[in-house]
């Protein structure tokens, strides 16, 4: 595992009632993210297999920025349970201790908190209608964590007041988000991350909810799938300079690792037409295929990636598939000279999540499926155990390859 780099706490250095900027300070790094706009924070495949990016050689001025992406941070009753500790409080950074390695290590780490904090006097739930303890999310910072997406079927579990209160504690833990939104001007202000002079903008889409949505008159409180959105979007964010689009989808079919639901394709199309470089999906909660495809519709990348669903990364779920995640690894490449980038390398590392089901430690860990090869594991993981990270480790590797990109296994 790599060692640990912390990264500071955000600092605003400048603000006007234009622009917000932010500045990380990290080992060896400067990372200025700016936010576009006047805000109060961060804000069915085809077998045609499409080559792998080809890396534009030129040696001069080139700019290297990686993104780490995973899937779906959950929080059943039985997780929070686990967190609890004698004097009322919680403790989640059990929870990412054997991966914070690698969630630190890039240069924006970003996953799909798909939960609400809506405060204790609600009454902490899982499903499913979710209330997570506060704690849960500073927790998420300290392990590396710099951005979540926030738009999801359980975006409104408590309401518009649990939605609004979900944010307060995200830019109270110094994180950015984007997905959900407490105003207009919130909303209509597009995240743009300026890494190393590399402008990446994030946007964040649901299919739905699960029945509960904002008033007609605070509809922009929460991003609904809608095509013409997408597309007007994207634009915006290349007019504010934005030379990549990330679009982060929570679509798909539970449980099916395969883009099977005919929403999902349609989906897809528009990102790809409107000039979406990356694409990575959430919601199905098992983990499914990484794959290229060609760039179009003002695309920076000649060949962009699309992850279709990264699965959970953290819940209670324990079947075959759903214990199973995935940490995704995106090394993209600037000719600065040239104007150019490109996928110049990608990785992910196989996760699984202990239960809590040891005597000695009844914390819920997220751990590298790769300690299944391990002749030598800590005590409270058992040979029951050992098994079922195996099974999930061969699992992720043959599922995430499965389509035309042939991503390396990071350990």
């Amino acid at each position: 595992m790599p060692a640990i780099i912390r990264k500071p706490e955000i600092t605003v250095l400048l603000s006007s009632a234009r622009k917000i900027g932010i500045f990380l300070i990290v080992p060896a790094l400067a990372l200025w993210l700016t936010v576009i706009d006047s805000i109060t924070g961060f804000g069915s495949p085809r077998k045609t297999a499409f080559a792998a990016p080809v890396a534009d050689t030129s040696a001069d001025s080139l700019i290297t920025v990686t993104m780490t992406f995973v899937g779906d941070l959950m929080c059943h009753s039985p997780q929070f349970n686990a967190a609890r500790q004698a004097d009322g409080s919680y403790d989640f950074n059990p929870a990412w201790a054997e991966v914070k390695g690698f969630l630190s290590e890039a240069d924006i780490t970003i996953g799909n908190l798909e939960t609400t904090c809506s405060g204790a006097n609600r009454g902490f739930a899982g499903y499913p209608n979710f209330n997570t303890p506060d704690e849960y999310v500073p927790a998420l910072k300290n392990a590396g964590f710099d951005f979540l997406v926030t738009s999801n079927n359980h975006s409104m579990d408590m309401g518009e007041s649990g939605l609004l209160r979900t944010i307060d504690i995200i830019k109270k833990s110094s994180l950015g988000y984007t997905g959900t939104f407490t105003s207009q001007a919130d909303h209509d202000s597009i995240r743009i991350l300026d890494v190393k002079g590399l402008k990446i903008a994030i946007l964040n889409y649901t299919y739905g909810t699960n029945g509960a949505y904002p008033s007609a008159d605070h509809k922009y409180m929460l991003n609904v799938y809608d095509s013409t959105q997408v597309k007007n979007e994207v634009k915006k964010a290349r007019e504010k300079g934005a030379q990549l689009v990330v679009t982060l989808y929570h679509w798909g079919a539970e449980y099916r690792p395969d883009p099977m639901w005919p929403k999902q394709d349609t989906m897809m199309r528009t990102a790809i037409a409107a000039g979406s470089d990356m694409i990575i999906g959430a919601h199905p909660h098992v983990v499914g295929p990484v794959t290229y495809y060609k760039g179009t519709g003002g695309a920076k990348l000649d060949s962009g990636l699309v992850a279709w669903t990264l699965g959970n990364f953290i819940s209670n779920q324990s079947k075959r598939y759903t214990d199973a995640g995935l940490i995704l690894n995106v090394e993209l490449t600037k000719n600065v000279k040239k104007d150019s980038a490109w996928i110049s390398k990608m990785s992910f590392v196989p996760t699984w999540v202990y239960r809590g089901t040891s005597a000695t430690n009844k914390n819920y860990v997220v751990l590298p499926s790769s300690w299944s090869e391990k002749d030598s594991l800590p005590a409270w993981i058992d040979a029951a155990s050992k098994v079922k990270m195996k099974e999930a480790h061969a699992d992720t590797k043959s599922i995430v390859r499965k389509y035309s990109a042939k991503p390396q296994e990071k350990k």
